[in-house]
């Protein structure tokens, strides 16, 4: 593709970016805020389209607006608040079996959870711990590509139609009976749940349980721990209500079943002393018979309790116990604050297994994330392009670029530590066709190893403080970078295949 910049100030010949003559479709655009950034973005991006149709060739380019100030023909505009209902779900898992994975898709989201706001060793290790053991129960195993595949999503949905409002729950049999009573409505008597056994699904007999409505799956429902009829990759909701039953075995030291009982001998407990209290109040006191009857209802209660405790510990036979004693006990504080980690994350409302609805057909799609704080702004754009550049090692080797990455305000994404997502796009998606366009006030923001990987720089005008400063950094003379005009020209370098260096020239914008 051929994108016009201008043209050279002294010959008068036109300077047009070639991406297939360039080390790498990569850009990065620097200008004092008001000089045309936004503009020269708009320009640029339309000019790489349209010769991109020109050339009868299909090209994606995803457009990252923290603004809301981008005006792009043939694009697809999707905003992207906490109101939305759709989004990404992070934990996806890739089944690539060399660009995927659990270990990979754990790795991408604790990175993008660290871009967020920093993470300590010990909140790292048990995050790493509570997803790891969350694929498990979902049956994606870390050591076997195998489990990397979901069930197809179209059996799930012939399975599911008319189901869509359940939440399947493993209920012990020797709950059963505790269950049904919760599943009536004590004002309605309506049952809010019931037994499914798929009798016109054979395939499914075998998965037959107990659902309840999942706007009832909340309070004492939360006993029971949802079963996965399919092989799906978590959400966000399951982790956070895994590491909530977590947090909870690690204060109660048990099971479920446990639990479940020793809310029965707090209920009883509280009735009993309920009752001592309102007849304190009257200055009377319990007859025998009623204090009697109490009494016994509350030891029942401890007796269930303590036998359930009895059970669980006779069930230690798997050393499973031992590890997750080991895993998330060791301090409760770390444990504590993963969870809200999880929920605050979750409470952004962009992270959810519905797609957003771009139009496949449009080459832009424009993520307009500006009702988003700037932390999530950045875990989000690190989540999207990590997704990006994964599928773009699938896709293989390209002869030229196919798909683009824009970011404006790149002061916000680019990070300095290793492994930043952005920093190992520009060092590594260019054989794959994928390229990186980014924006910011001046080249000072970006490190130093990602400006030597850049293809093509543009100096559209900086500060007259960040000038020195950023002619060291781009090896150009103080003088050179002072000559530019505001929205007259500007300096540009492209590198071009086959050179060590390339200087800089001056170009005329009008």
């Amino acid at each position: 593709m051929q994108i016009r910049i201008g043209r050279n100030a002294k010959t008068g010949e036109p300077v047009v970016l070639d991406t297939t003559k360039v080390i790498n479709p990569h850009l990065q655009v620097s200008g004092i805020t008001g000089i045309g950034k936004t503009y020269a973005l708009q320009e640029l991006v339309t000019n790489f389209v349209e010769s991109a149709a020109d050339l009868r060739r299909p090209v994606r380019v995803h457009v990252f607006d923290p603004h809301g100030d981008i005006q792009l023909p043939y694009a697809s505009v999707v905003k992207f608040s906490e109101a939305t209902n759709y989004g990404y779900n992070p934990l996806e898992v890739n089944p690539d079996p060399d660009y995927g994975g659990v270990r990979r898709a754990i790795q991408k989201f604790i990175a993008a959870i660290k871009k967020h706001k920093a993470l300590g060793t010990k909140q790292e290790a048990v995050m790493r711990y509570l997803l790891e053991d969350l694929y498990a129960a979902h049956g994606f195993k870390a050591d076997d590509q195998q489990t990397w595949w979901p069930d197809d999503p179209r059996m799930i949905r012939e399975v599911m139609k008319g189901r869509e409002n359940r939440v399947y729950l493993d209920v012990a049999y020797e709950h059963q009976e505790r269950f049904k009573k919760l599943l009536k409505d004590p004002t309605s008597g309506r049952y809010r749940g019931g037994f499914d056994d798929f009798t016109n699904d054979p395939a499914m007999r075998t998965k037959k349980c107990w659902w309840v409505e999942r706007d009832y799956y909340e309070g004492d429902f939360l006993m029971w721990e949802p079963r996965n009829l399919f092989k799906t990759a978590p959400t966000l909701d399951d982790l956070v209500r895994f590491t909530e039953r977590k947090l909870k075995a690690q204060f109660c030291g048990s099971n479920s079943a446990a639990m479940a009982l020793l809310k029965d001998v707090n209920r009883v407990a509280r009735a009993y002393h309920r009752k001592v209290a309102e007849m304190s109040k009257r200055n009377a006191a319990l007859d025998e018979a009623e204090k009697a009857e109490l009494t016994k209802a509350l030891n029942k209660a401890k007796d269930k309790a303590e036998d359930a405790y009895k059970s669980y510990l006779d069930a230690i036979v798997t050393g499973r116990e031992l590890d997750d004693m080991i895993r998330y006990n060791s301090s409760p504080d770390v444990l504590t604050s993963v969870y809200e980690r999880f929920q605050n994350v979750r409470a952004i409302g962009i992270y959810n297994p519905v797609p957003p609805p771009f139009d496949p057909h449009k080459p832009i799609w424009h993520y307009q994330i500006k009702p988003l704080e700037i932390p999530v702004q950045r875990m989000f754009v690190d989540l999207v392009c990590a997704r990006i550049f994964e599928r773009a090692m699938q896709r293989g080797v390209q002869n030229d670029v196919v798909e683009l990455l824009v970011l404006d305000e790149g002061k916000r994404f680019v990070g300095e530590s290793e492994g930043d997502i952005l920093s190992t796009i520009s060092n590594e998606a260019r054989k794959f066709g994928l390229g990186l366009w980014i924006m910011s006030q001046t080249p000072d923001h970006f490190p130093d190893d990602f400006i030597k990987a850049t293809g093509t720089i543009l100096v559209l005008g900086l500060a007259e403080a960040d000038t020195n400063l950023a002619a060291r950094k781009l090896g150009v003379d103080e003088s050179l970078l002072s000559s530019v005009v505001p929205q007259q020209s500007a300096l540009v370098q492209m590198k071009s295949k086959g050179t060590l260096s390339a200087g800089f020239q001056i170009v005329s914008l009008v």
